[in-house]
């Protein structure tokens, strides 16, 4: 097999590149793999116009080694040049969401074993505004302007302490005020008041690992979370139940699972933050689908948390190698 290796060297956990290296030389060692082609990222939109570049060429996978900004463009890549070729993950962000909701580790081992047993897994992804492809979360409001407003630097210095310090800055900068916002959920129209909304296809988002609890990476749909009026009395209430799931059974909470949905203000003066896989993605309004299977993952075999988020179906798994 002949595999491509799409390096951000600007993702926060550095030391996993090193990793990365490490797999392949072991890979090649053990003949598991016959080749390998390391490629590094310098801006926006390499990871993305280097996998449509090996679209066309004969590798055999690919496999995204930064965040979920990394993961996004790899994803986007495969799909608008209908690629079937598998893609794998190993995590190096802050966050690493959805590698986390489906157990992969960001190990030599765990990578050496992904590509080694080659678990392919057809998986959901979600169409952003006709235009744009994400694998994990689309989301608005104050959890968008928290990410937006960490640097680079704090993410690679801090980690997770960097967005909770954003956080707590942005939420006494804003307060609780929420926004006015119209639904549209697979056709049926409703008015909501938001303070900031989830759509996801994984149970994890921002490190909360249960905030979108019910959801299945290859069911045919999102998981849409909406936290609606919060003040000071019951916001600590919220975050807590949403450690641990049971914050479903609020409210102050909407939790719904949709296949296309389309979001916009009431108010056309608002101003409401978007984000795509932890990167900035402009104002309202939104419009999200969902692709059914839109990209191949290679996913761990004997890992709970792989199955816990993989809907049950006749033929899920598929192989793809020579």
């Amino acid at each position: 097999m002949k595999g491509l290796f799409i390096i951000n060297p600007s993702s926060g956990k550095q030391i996993n590149q090193g990793k990365a290296i490490q797999t392949i030389t072991e890979l090649l060692r053990d003949g598991v793999i016959e080749e390998a082609t390391v490629f590094y990222t310098r801006a926006k939109d390499d990871a993305k116009n280097r996998t449509i570049k090996a679209s066309k060429e004969d590798y055999d996978f690919v496999v995204a080694v930064g965040g979920d900004g990394t993961v996004n463009e790899v994803v986007a890549g495969l799909y608008t040049t209908g690629s079937k070729m598998p893609m794998a993950i190993m995590p190096s962000g802050t966050t690493n969401d959805f590698a986390t909701s489906v157990g992969i580790v960001p190990t030599v081992v765990g990578l050496y074993y992904l590509i080694k047993d080659f678990n392919v897994v057809p998986t959901d992804i979600g169409c952003f505004n006709e235009k744009d492809y994400f694998l994990n979360v689309a989301a608005g409001g104050i959890l968008s302007e928290v990410a937006h407003n960490v640097s680079i630097e704090s993410k690679t210095m801090l980690g997770k302490t960097a967005y909770i310090t954003s956080g707590m800055k942005t939420i006494a900068e804003k307060g609780f005020k929420t926004t006015r916002l119209l639904f549209e959920i697979d056709g049926v129209k409703e008015e909501i008041d938001v303070y900031f909304f989830i759509l996801a296809n994984s149970k994890s988002v921002g490190g909360f690992s249960k905030i979108c609890a019910d959801a299945k990476i290859n069911d045919g749909y999102m998981d849409l979370c909406i936290i609606k009026s919060l003040d000071i009395l019951n916001a600590v209430p919220i975050f807590t139940s949403i450690l641990d799931g049971s914050h479903k059974n609020n409210k102050n909470v909407e939790y719904r699972q949709v296949r296309d949905v389309k979001i916009s203000a009431i108010d056309e003066n608002t101003v409401f933050h978007l984000d795509c896989d932890g990167e900035y993605a402009g104002e309202l309004p939104m419009h999200v689908e969902v692709l059914k299977e839109g990209v191949n993952l290679l996913l761990p075999t004997e890992s709970r948390k792989t199955k816990n988020i993989v809907a049950q179906q006749d033929e899920t798994k598929i192989q793809i190698r020579d």
